[in-house]
């Protein structure tokens, strides 16, 4: 059996209001800047919108805290991105240069929560190797 070492673990909380208000703020600038197109199309129009894209920044956000990196060099939101399988969990992607720092740390293999209330959005993230 192959065992895994946990390299990383990243926790983030947000206000599902702070998303809402710059999304309306900043509008199609900030939601393209953060979020990829599948993580947009998921997010739709739905009642649950902005607790949803804002459970997806915090994923964004302990991702990059797993890592020990936040927001460095060559690396953007985009290259974090939560979809959805086909039973309704999450799943982490990481693209670019996130995927090339966690390829270098032998990260192997990916875990994501995502929660949600009317208020707050939560993420916790880990990170393993073979």
């Amino acid at each position: 059996m192959l065992q895994q070492q946990i390299q990383g673990i990243g926790i983030d909380i947000i206000e599902v209001e702070r998303i809402r208000r710059i999304s309306l703020q900043w509008g199609h600038r900030f939601e393209q800047r953060v979020y990829t197109h599948q993580e947009l199309a998921y997010c739709g129009e739905t009642p649950t919108r902005y607790a949803r894209l804002a459970a997806r920044f915090a994923a964004k956000e302990a991702t990059l805290k797993a890592l020990g990196t936040g927001l460095t060099v060559g690396m953007c939101w985009q290259d974090v991105e939560i979809c959805t399988n086909a039973v309704g969990k999450p799943e982490l992607i990481l693209h670019g240069e996130v995927k090339r720092y966690a390829a270098a740390l032998g990260i192997s293999a990916t875990f994501v929560s995502l929660s949600h209330t009317v208020d707050y959005a939560v993420a916790q993230v880990t990170l393993c190797s073979a």
